[in-house]
Order: C-alpha cells, then structure tokens, then sequence
C-alpha cells in the first residue's frame, strides 16, 4: 500500500509539472488570440499577455504555495527558477553557440533584475520584520513590475539611448507609467462599412474561432490550477516521505520543472543567432517571477519566511546574477568557456543548497 501510496503521490508531482506547463503554453497562445479578435490594442495583449507568459507556472505554483501557508517553498521555487535561467539554460545554450548581447540588455534589463532582487533581499532581510513581506514591500515589488513592462514600450517608441538604469529609476519613482500609458491602451476604432456575403462568412469564423479560444482559455485556466495544487500536494508528501525540506524541492525539482520547457526553445534561438533575444527573455522572466510570484502572494497573503532560506535564496541571486552581469558586458558575448562556469556554478548552489538544508532545515 505504500508503495502504491508513493507511485500515485509522485505521479501527481509529475503530472502536475506537466498540467502546470503545458497548460501555460496554451493559455498564452489562446488568450493572446481571443484580445485580439475582441480589439484590444496591441501594447497592452504586449504588457499583459506575452510578457507574463513564460513565468505563468512559476507564478501560479508560488501564489498557490503562499496561500497553502508554505512561503518557503514558493521563494525556494521563484529563486531556483530564476537561477536556473541564468546558469543552465544560459549556460548549455551559450555552449551550443556563444550568445551575442549589448548595452540595452546591461542597462535595460540586466540591472533591473539585479534591483529587483535586490528589492526582494531588502523586504526578506529587513531587521524590524525578518522574514516577512509586508504589504507595502509588496506593492513596491508589483510596481518595479509595471514600471518595467511600461518601460520597455516608451524607450522603444522613444529611442534606443532611453534604455538607461538611472531612467528607468527615475520612471519608477515619479510614476511615469501612468502618463507613458495615457491614451495608448484604447482598442482600434470600428469602421462601419456595407456588410456583404464575405464579411458575414468572416464574421462566423471569427465566432467559431472565438468559442475555441475561449474553450481553451477556460480548460488551460482549469489545468494550471490543478497542476498547481498537485506539485504543493506532491512536495508536501516527497518532503514528509522522504526528510527532504521543502525548499530543498523547490528549489530544485520545480524550478528544474518548470524551467526545462525553456531549454528547448533557447538551444535554437541560440544556433540561430538569437543570443540578445535568449538572454533578454531569461532576465524578463527572471523579474516576473521575483515581482509578479512573490508580490500577488505577498500583497494578499500575510506569509512568514524561514530566514535562513531567505539568507541563502537571497545570497544565491545576488551572487550569481553580479557573476551573470560580468559575463553580459564582457567583450559583449556570453562564451563557451562562461557557459561552462555557469553549468558549474549551477551544479554547485544546488549541492549547497541541499548541504545547508541537511543542516538547519531538517
């Protein structure tokens, strides 16, 4: 019986995994169609939909984990995913082919991260409430979120010399997003126009394609939530079966797990010379995750964090993203022989992490 009771619980952490990833790709793909078809604008489906896309099973699996009362596994899980993206999957797409970057991913995108992380280092470490996000840390950490999907939209409708760190700070704390955004989110204008057989036949294929995204929409929706709740379940059970603490899954395990599906997709922007795009989209994911899977579970739900696991997690990401900022602006290339350090450096805080959790945490 309990070999049985360890096959189902295990297979409900895998199959979980995979409902919330899987389930992600298709909400993305449906959602961004749906917006379109009912007109809304381009820059906000951009703001919205693309941008959060990629960190949606990070995200759903943390904001599941704080309301279940298990905050360390949902920072060990936001932290090991964004380490993840910038040691192995950096790293084994850099060494299929060394990845070109530039200044707009430093000052853009790279030092951003950094300061979000650091955001996040600061709420966690903070001596009058150690462990804790408050509310307004919270809000704070949303609003770096907003601030930087604005952001990009103005320095590219602006110039390409906006995207500096110390602008973008200056958009933060005087709320530039607010004016930036002002009158840019309206849907296109309707045209009436003669209405013929065409049109008519157009319009019953809009209907039907409408029906099926929002039939995929509803069982993606569906799906994610599921899966979510069986990879917090299956952590739960791995760590009391196994004396395994549960940051120590989600810091490996999930993160690994919901990061995988992004490997595939970097190795080929990679040989196809993609290297600005790869990396740009691992840092964005990176701030989504810290911003976003943190700061909704945060602002709604009053959580309390394990310090050490926060001293490690929080140590993790600023170690190995100034690591990471020194490869971006080197000779303005991510190499082979860096690839290499980054697997290395990934293969190592995972063995420190389980060190330390044997340690202080079992």
């Amino acid at each position: 019986m309990q070999q049985i009771e360890m096959i189902l619980n295990i297979g409900l952490f895998v199959v979980g995994l995979a409902f919330l990833v899987l389930g992600s790709d298709y909400l993305i793909q449906a959602a961004t169609g749906l917006a379109k078809r009912m007109g809304v604008s381009d820059l906000l489906i951009g703001l919205t939909i693309v941008a959060i896309g990629t960190s949606i099973p990070e995200i759903v699996a943390s904001i599941a984990s704080i309301s279940a009362g298990k905050a360390d596994l949902a920072l060990s899980n936001i932290a090991g995913s964004s380490l993840t993206n910038m040691t192995l999957i950096v790293g084994i797409s850099a060494i299929v082919a060394p990845l070109a970057t530039n200044h707009i991913i430093l000052e853009r995108d790279t030092k951003i991260m950094i300061f979000s992380f650091a955001v996040l280092g600061i709420a966690l470490l903070d001596p009058l409430t150690p462990g804790v996000i408050a509310i307004w840390e919270a809000a704070i950490m949303l609003l770096i979120m907003l601030t930087y999907l604005t952001f990009l939209h103005w320095g590219r409708a602006e110039c390409d010399t906006c995207y500096q760190f110390h602008i973008f700070v200056d958009f933060f704390v005087r709320l530039k997003f607010l004016t930036s955004l002002q009158g840019k989110l309206e849907p296109p204008k309707i045209v009436k126009t003669e209405i013929d057989v065409d049109d008519v036949q157009e319009t019953f294929e809009d209907s039907k394609s409408t029906f099926r995204d929002l039939t995929i929409v509803t069982i993606s929706v569906i799906a994610v939530a599921i899966g979510a709740q069986w990879v917090v379940s299956g952590a739960e059970y791995l760590s009391l079966t196994f004396g395994i603490g549960e940051s120590v899954i989600g810091f490996t395990l999930i993160a690994l797990g919901t990061s995988l599906p992004e490997l595939t997709v970097s190795i080929n922007s990679a040989r196809h010379g993609f290297g600005r795009l790869l990396i740009g989209n691992v840092v964005g994911s990176n701030i989504m995750n810290i911003t976003l899977g943190l700061g909704i579970g945060a602002f709604f739900f009053l959580s309390s964090y394990n310090f050490i696991v926060s001293i490690l997690m929080v140590g993790f990401l600023m170690v190995i993203s100034a690591i990471f900022f020194y490869f971006v602006q080197h000779d303005w290339k991510v190499t082979r022989k860096e690839g290499g350090v980054l697997i290395l450096l990934y293969v190592i805080i995972q063995l420190i992490s389980i060190y330390v959790a044997q340690l202080f945490l079992v």
